[in-house]
């Protein structure tokens, strides 16, 4: 029997995240496995951590010294699997994160709390009054009188005093110190029911029942609506709203033990669905062409050989790649596994819940960032304990704990959201090929614009390409008409709406159909500046010019706004660098065309979906419902009115800056514009209504432009695939971006040059047989954000083990530094440079 366990305490810094060995008490060797949490001391003053067992050892590996025990074994329900435990390793190799950072994205985090400390009296006696001082006594009396109580709860109460008080009773054997993890909350639902048979329940209603009498005509009308619903537990929201009583009233016969109340642990993961999307899981038959049909024959094949693969589903906008999802998904369901889908974005969330949870029912369980702590923590243990086989999500549901994994779907794989930002740096691809090949089970990406790393792996064989080339059912391609912004502005035209969107937005509505409007811009003016100086107002804490928003429906009420910080400043009357008072409002946003349809379409219903809007928890919903419903007319918003949505009344969607994006500095800038305007293009025409998309901006021949309007991805990926090969840009390479940052900028230069000279020696000595392109250290594009200042340097390399090594090595080296103030991350091939 093992007696002793390697542990990886969870809250270690980078430096010292390495596997360390305890002694395992012999109460505790019976249950402890790997993969359990427990409770250990750690460090110098033995605070208490929480670690994970990673291995089990018969013998001590040093047998000259001695070794701290385990305190206790955390709830077994938590415990990692083989495979999670893998991935845990997988993700600190690959991203340079710590175990930790690798279970808190695993995890939810209102059950990995670090352990309490409380106190418990021991059965000694007394001491005299002479022995310990009176308010010793007193904390004495009180921990007695609780029987357990936690060194909060203590200090609290009893103020500074606490911490000398416990000391001497613990030294006098008065009481004893353990530690504890304390379970997460868990909400509850009250429901009652009747209490007595119905016989009697009906004699008390006649007046014949001996011993209860009712007079209040409240209790008569209750106790009659509970004997007509015998033997049924009735919600308490649902009998105060159907008898119009009161708690006192219900409460009042129970007391008699007319009626019972009855407290029930509620699922909070199944209440932030609608009820009325929980349909009864009937399937009803989803029809394929004979294109679909054979994308349908190959992924099964795939899905059925019984080893792991990958697949890449490549359909234009409308082909009906979800059908084919949906029927391979039934396939692997039918085979008894289990299935996990994931989204871009939240936006996306609520559509395609709708689609899945009235085919699957209570089967499908949901994942994203936006979820509270209960509801992640009984999603978690839903999935867990079996009761959800199919699991949708953002980024984060990668991660479900589903037992007998059969598929993994990547919809819309290109997103650069499936790609964290904050650690650990993961791309949620990474870690479903991982999983896949653990379990022999099937990913399959989806897209009609898929990332060039994708399709540059299915040309190599490494995925299987399956392609829908054409549109499902009568269903068309929208026509596309590109609008040159250069000629109307040369006309006198100064709205940002053109005239040929103008009078296709008034023909539209006319004809009682539906509007899309993309621009990727929020706010009303995207900067304000004083014409006297020239100068741009800027964030105080940011190296970005501020952004000028409206109060709710008034235009000409606003104030400025940082969109990297969230900063807000009143909209200033005199420039803060030359004290002029000509300051005018440039460019437009969100807001802004909001104003500019209102005046165009008097009688439309305009909704605007953009961060602003979709603040709230189930604004996202709410929006796309009351659209869906054709409730509104025109729908105008940024990036997340573009992706995934079927509305089949929308026959005219219009793009304002269509080039804005090309001129981003980042090597994806046209590559992520021709996805946008792909996939915005594709909402039009859906149905069997003919669709037309305008395109407006002030580069109509960019090959991007006119490739994207063609929705031409073939052409457009053999252009740029043959200027990255040139330029040594991924799929070819592999890029390492190492960002420091600090509050003091002199300090951060000085650390720049230390890490750039300690880089360079590593990579002219020990890493010498690594060929790599290193550029920098320069300043960030936005040099300051929140008030710290950031230098970066940009790598190019083939990760691998080796190459890794490197980066840990720098880290690490870091991280033991204890540099305060300095902060360094490293992040491989990062979603925007």
């Amino acid at each position: 029997m093992p007696e002793y366990a390697g542990l990886h305490v969870l809250k270690s810094l980078y430096h010292i995240d390495n596997e360390y060995d305890y002694f395992i008490p012999p109460h505790l060797r019976d249950d402890i496995r790997v993969g359990d949490f427990v409770s250990v001391p750690f460090g110098t003053a033995n605070a208490r951590e929480i670690a994970l067992v990673v291995s089990l050892k018969d013998c001590p590996p040093d047998k000259n010294r001695g070794y701290k025990p385990i305190d206790s074994i955390c709830d077994k329900r938590l415990s990692l699997t083989e495979e999670m435990l893998g991935l845990c390793f997988f993700m600190k190799e690959q991203t340079l994160c710590t175990i930790g950072d690798a279970v808190r994205s695993m995890i939810p985090a209102a059950v990995l709390s670090r352990p309490h400390t409380v106190y418990m009296p021991t059965d000694a006696d007394r001491p005299s009054d002479a022995a310990l001082d009176p308010s010793t006594l007193y904390i004495l009396d009180f921990i007695k009188k609780k029987q357990k109580v936690d060194l909060e709860t203590l200090k609290s109460h009893f103020g500074p005093a606490t911490k000398g008080a416990i000391s001497a009773l613990v030294a006098a054997g008065l009481i004893n110190e353990d530690y504890e993890i304390r379970e997460a909350s868990k909400k509850t639902e009250n429901f009652y029911k009747l209490a007595i048979d119905g016989d009697r329940a009906r004699d008390i209603l006649d007046g014949k029942d001996e011993d209860i009498r009712l007079r209040s005509l409240a209790h008569i009308g209750l106790l009659s609506y509970m004997t007509d619903r015998e033997g049924e537990e009735i919600p308490l929201k649902q009998v105060l709203s159907d008898c119009a009583v009161s708690s006192a009233q219900l409460k009042a016969l129970c007391d008699k033990g007319i009626l019972e109340k009855i407290q029930k642990s509620v699922d909070r993961g199944l209440e932030i669905i609608d009820p009325d999307e929980y349909a009864s899981g009937e399937q009803k038959p989803l029809v394929l062409n004979d294109e679909q049909n054979a994308a349908y024959a190959t992924l099964c094949e795939l899905a059925d050989c019984g080893e792991p693969r990958a697949a890449l589903l490549h359909g234009v906008t409308g082909s009906g790649k979800t059908s084919v999802m949906m029927k391979t998904i039934d396939r692997v369901l039918d085979s008894g596994r289990s299935v996990i889908v994931l989204l871009p974005e939240i936006a996306l969330t609520p559509q395609t819940l709708a689609i899945f949870c009235s085919r699957y029912g209570r089967r499908v369980a949901i994942v994203h960032s936006g979820l509270s702590e209960g509801e992640r923590l009984d999603t978690y243990k839903r999935i867990k304990n079996g009761g959800a086989d199919v699991v949708i999500g953002t980024r984060s549901a990668v991660f479900a704990p589903l037992d007998n994994l059969g598929l993994i779907i990547i919809d819309e794989e290109q997103e650069h959201t499936y790609k964290s930002d904050r650690d650990p740096k993961y791309h949620a691809r990474d870690v479903a090929r991982y999983r896949v090949s653990k379990q022999n089970a099937l990913m399959l990406l989806a897209s009609a614009t898929p990332s060039f790393e994708s399709y540059h792996k299915a040309e190599e064989g490494k995925y299987t390409l399956i392609k829908l080339e054409h549109r499902y059912g009568s269903a068309k391609l929208p026509k596309v008409s590109v609008v040159d912004m250069r000629k109307n502005s040369g006309g006198g035209v100064t709205s940002p709406l053109g005239n040929q969107l103008c009078e296709k937005l008034v023909r539209t509505k006319e004809e009682g159909n539906q509007s899309i409007l993309f621009i990727n811009r929020r706010g009303y003016n995207n900067f304000v500046s004083c014409r006297s100086c020239g100068e741009a107002i800027s964030c105080p804490t940011c190296s970005v010019s501020m952004t000028y928003h409206t109060f709710g429906s008034s235009y000409e009420k606003g104030e400025l706004r940082c969109h990297w910080c969230g900063r807000r400043m009143p909209m200033p009357t005199e420039c803060p660098s030359c004290k002029s008072e000509h300051i005018t409002r440039m460019g437009y946003g969100t807001q802004r065309i909001e104003q500019e349809l209102r005046e165009l379409l008097p009688n439309a219903e305009i909704l605007r979906m953009d961060t602003d809007t979709t603040s709230t928890k189930n604004a996202y919903g709410e929006l796309l419902g009351k659209f869906r419903r054709r409730e509104a007319d025109v729908l105008l918003g940024t990036q997340m009115v573009t992706k995934g949505h079927d509305f089949p009344a929308v026959t005219t969607v219009g793009v304002l800056l269509a080039d804005a994006s090309l001129y981003l500095d980042d090597y994806r800038a046209t590559e992520r514009t021709f996805s946008m305007l792909t996939q915005v293009i594709g909402r039009a025409g859906r149905a069997d209504k003919e669709g037309e998309a305008i395109i407006q901006t002030n580069n109509p021949d960019h090959d991007c432009i006119r490739l994207a309007c063609k929705q031409d991805y073939e052409s457009f990926y053999r252009n740029e695939i043959r200027l990255r090969r040139q330029l040594r840009f991924p799929p070819f390479c592999d890029i390492a971006l190492m960002t420091l940052s600090s509050e003091d900028e002199k300090e951060l230069l000085r650390a720049s040059k230390i890490l750039a000279d300690k880089f360079s020696k590593l990579v002219s000595e020990e890493y010498s047989d690594l060929p790599l392109l290193t550029f920098g250290p320069f300043e960030a594009p936005v040099y300051r954000v929140e008030g710290r200042y950031r230098m970066r340097m940009v790598i190019k390399c083939k990760l691998n083990r080796r190459s890794r090594s490197l980066f840990s090595s720098l880290l690490a080296d870091f991280s033991k530094s204890g540099a305060k103030g300095l902060n360094l991350s490293i992040d491989f091939n990062p979603s925007n440079l």
